[in-house]
């Protein structure tokens, strides 16, 4: 038990995050997606979690966690499916956002491991409202072409 602690802790611990948008892209792995898939499988991941904690399984929880902790950058820099005057503002909303996403996939993974239910009910409530806050501001900006490589 003590060991999957020191796991996460320090799976979370070495997380660096970034300073520029630019840099959250280059450190993570390309797909072949666009940020739209990225947004499903990131919706996916979140359903997993829950299905994990309603079901008391703490192997769903953790396929879920690591769907968000490891997600890839879509094909194309993100911030170009937003107009050009909204581009710097939603580069700072990525930076605000990607490491909550992170602490609260992981908080639920680390209760989860620890069969601690409520905890890990709490933590996926917060990756929720990260999630709805995010789409909240930035839905209804997104353009509806297709964005640049």
């Amino acid at each position: 038990m003590r060991l999957a602690i020191v796991f996460v802790t320090a799976l979370l611990g070495a997380t660096a995050y970034a300073e520029t948008a630019e840099e959250l892209v280059a450190g993570k792995v390309r797909a072949d997606i666009d940020y739209r898939q990225l947004m499903e499988l990131m919706g996916e991941a979140v359903g997993t979690i829950q299905r994990g904690i309603l079901r008391e399984n703490a192997e769903l929880v953790a396929i879920g966690a690591r769907m968000i902790l490891d997600h890839p950058a879509p094909r194309h820099r993100p911030w170009t499916i937003m107009a050009p005057s909204d581009r710097n503002a939603f580069k700072q909303a990525l930076l605000a956002f990607d490491p909550q996403l992170d602490r609260h996939a992981g908080a639920a993974l680390e209760a989860a491991r620890e069969a601690d239910w409520g905890a890990a009910l709490d933590a996926l409530a917060r990756l929720d409202h990260a999630c709805i806050a995010c789409h909240a501001g930035w839905r209804q900006r997104v353009m509806r072409t297709a964005p640049a490589p």
